[in-house]
C-alpha cells in the first residue's frame, strides 16, 4: 500500500472520531447554570407573584437578553425585561404583570453569560387552584382488604400538578417526572464552528510557526502558502459564525438567522462582542503578514518586523481565547494556563499538519533527514507544554477529580485525557524513529508517515473533544436546583 494511500486511511479515521465525537449526547451546554427560580419548576402559586427571580452560579449580561411569557392554550406570547436584582450579577428579577390572571405558563429565557457563552431555559408554573373534581365512591372493603396493609393519598411531588392517585404505604411513591428536554437550535452548529476554529488557528499559528524556527525555505512553495491563506480564511469564518451564532440563539432563532444584521446587532455593546471584535482586529492583521510572507517569502518570513507582526496577531487572537470560557473568571492565571495550552497545540498540531501536508510529500530524504529532528525537539516542548497548562486548567476548574466520572464533562474530560496519553506515546515513537532509524536509512519514510498519520487521527479526535468540552458544564458549577436546567444543546 503507497504512504498516500495509508495517510488517506489516516485521515478517513480522524473525520469518523470527529463525527462519533460531536453526535454524542451534548449534556449540559452551558457554562454558568440556573440554579434556582421563585417561582420553582412547575410550582402552583395562589395569585400571580409580583416578578419571578433566577438565581445563576454565574454572572450574567443581560444585554440583548430575551426572555418571554405564554399561557397555555393561547398563542399569545408577551415579552418581559428583566434586570440585575444583585451586585454580583449572579441574580436576575423579571416584573410580572398584575392583570396575569389565573391558568398555566411558560417563561423562556435566553441570557448570555459574562464569559460568552449561551444560555437558555424555561420556567413553567401555574396561579390558581385545580379545578374541583367529584371523587369517584370506593367500593366498600372486604375484611380481608381491611386486615390489608394501610392505604395513603399522594401527590405527583411537590409543584407538579397532576391528579391525586392511591398508593401503598408499602410501596415506594413513583418519582416526580422529570422537566422535559430543552433545546437552543444553534448549539450543534457551535460545536462544529468551535472545530473549524480550533483546527483553523492551529494550522494558521503553528504553520507560521514551523515555517519561522523549522524551514524558512518552505515559504516558497506554494502548497504551504495555499495551507495557510486557507487557515486564515477558515479562521475568519468561525469567528463571524461565533457572533452569529451567538447572536441568533439569543434572539431565540435557528443557525439560518446567523447572518442577520438585525439579529447580529443583538449582541451589541456585550463584553462577548468586543472581545470577538478585537479577535477580528488581529485577524486583520494575519491578513497584512500573510501577504508580505506571499510576497516576500524566506526574506520576509526571516525579518524581525515581520515575526513580531505575526507574534502580535497570533498571539493577540489566542488571547481573546483565553479571555471567554470556562477559565475567563477563574483569575489570572487560569487564562494564562488557557493561553499555554492553546500555544502549545497550535505549534504542535499545526507542525505536524504542514509536516504531513507539505515536507513529506516531496519525498526528500536529506529534507526530511535535516528538518524532522528540529520539528522532533519543537514538538516535544509544545506538547510539554500543552500537557502542563492542561493540568492547572483542570484542577481550576474541576478541582474535586473524583467526581469526573459521575458529569458528562468529566467523562468527555477523562476520553481526552485517555488520547492525550496515546499521543504521547506515539509521538515517543516518532522520535525514536527519528534518533534512530532514520539516521540509519533515509529512504524508509513509510514508518515514519504512518507515525505522523497516527499523531493526526489522535490530535483529531483530541480537538474534537476540545471543542465539546469548551460547551459544557464543569462539575464544580453543577448545582441542585429546583429550577429548568440550563441548557446549551440537548441533554
Amino acid at each position: 500500500m503507497s504512504p498516500c494511500r495509508v495517510l488517506g486511511r489516516l485521515v478517513v479515521v480522524a473525520l469518523l472520531a470527529v463525527v462519533t465525537v460531536v453526535v454524542s449526547p451534548l449534556a449540559a451546554w452551558a457554562h454558568a447554570e440556573l440554579i434556582s427560580s421563585e417561582p420553582g419548576y412547575g410550582d402552583r402559586l395562589a395569585a400571580v407573584p409580583a416578578e419571578v427571580r433566577l438565581g445563576f452560579s454565574g454572572a450574567m449580561d443581560l444585554t440583548g437578553a430575551r426572555l418571554t411569557l405564554q399561557r397555555k392554550g393561547s398563542g399569545k406570547v408577551e415579552t418581559l425585561h428583566p434586570k440585575l436584582a444583585t451586585s454580583d450579577r449572579r441574580v436576575v428579577s423579571v416584573a410580572l404583570p398584575s392583570a396575569l390572571g389565573h391558568g398555566a405558563f411558560t417563561m423562556v429565557w435566553f441570557f448570555l453569560g459574562s464569559d460568552g457563552h449561551l444560555m437558555g431555559g424555561e420556567v413553567p408554573f401555574l396561579v390558581g387552584e385545580p379545578a374541583a373534581a367529584a371523587a369517584p365512591a370506593a367500593p366498600k372493603a372486604s375484611a380481608r382488604e381491611a386486615r390489608g396493609p394501610e392505604r395513603q393519598v399522594e401527590t405527583l411531588g411537590p409543584g407538579i400538578a397532576g391528579p391525586l392517585i392511591q398508593l401503598d404505604a408499602a410501596r415506594p411513591p413513583a418519582p416526580a417526572p422529570k422537566p422535559p428536554r430543552f433545546t437552543i437550535a444553534v448549539a450543534a452548529p457551535q460545536a462544529v464552528v468551535r472545530i473549524l476554529d480550533y483546527a483553523s488557528l492551529a494550522v494558521l499559528i503553528g504553520g507560521g510557526f514551523f515555517l519561522t524556527r523549522v524551514w524558512a525555505e518552505g515559504t516558497k512553495e506554494r502548497r504551504a502558502q495555499r495551507l495557510l491563506w486557507w487557515a486564515l480564511v477558515g479562521s475568519a469564518v468561525a469567528t463571524l459564525l461565533t457572533f452569529g451564532l451567538t447572536a441568533a440563539g439569543l434572539r431565540g432563532g435557528s443557525a439560518l438567522d446567523a447572518l442577520d444584521p438585525s439579529v447580529m446587532s443583538a449582541v451589541f455593546g456585550t463584553r462577548f462582542s468586543r472581545v470577538i471584535t478585537a479577535r477580528a482586529a488581529f485577524l486583520a492583521l494575519g491578513f497584512v503578514a500573510l501577504t508580505m510572507l506571499t510576497l516576500g517569502r524566506e526574506r520576509a518570513v526571516r525579518s524581525r518586523w515581520w515575526q513580531a507582526l505575526a507574534g502580535v496577531s497570533g498571539g493577540g487572537v489566542l488571547v481573546t481565547h483565553a479571555l471567554l470560557g470556562h477559565a475567563s473568571s477563574e483569575g489570572f492565571a487560569a487564562r494564562l494556563a488557557v493561553f499555554v495550552h492553546l500555544v502549545g497545540v497550535a505549534v504542535w498540531l499545526g507542525g505536524l499538519v504542514f509536516l504531513a501536508a507539505v515536507v513529506l510529500p516531496r519525498r526528500r530524504s536529506e529534507e526530511v533527514r535535516t528538518l524532522l529532528p528540529r520539528f522532533s525537539s519543537l514538538a516535544f516542548t509544545a506538547v510539554s507544554a500543552m500537557v502542563v497548562a492542561g493540568v492547572v486548567m483542570v484542577l481550576r476548574v474541576a478541582p474535586k477529580v473524583t467526581e469526573l466520572p459521575q458529569t458528562g464533562y468529566g467523562r468527555m474530560l477523562l476520553v481526552k485525557l485517555a488520547f492525550v496519553g496515546l499521543l504521547l506515546a506515539a509521538a515517543q515513537q516518532a522520535r525514536i524513529f527519528t534518533e534512530r532509524r532514520l539516521v540509519k536509512d533515509a529512504d524508509r519514510l513509510r514508518p515514519l508517515l504512518m507515525a505522523v498519520g497516527v499523531e493526526l487521527v489522535l490530535a483529531v479526535v483530541i480537538l474534537s473533544s476540545t471543542s465539546v468540552l469548551a460547551g459544557r458544564v464543569p462539575p464544580s458549577t453543577r448545582t441542585p436546583t429546583n429550577a429548568a436546567s440550563t441548557v446549551k444543546g440537548q441533554r
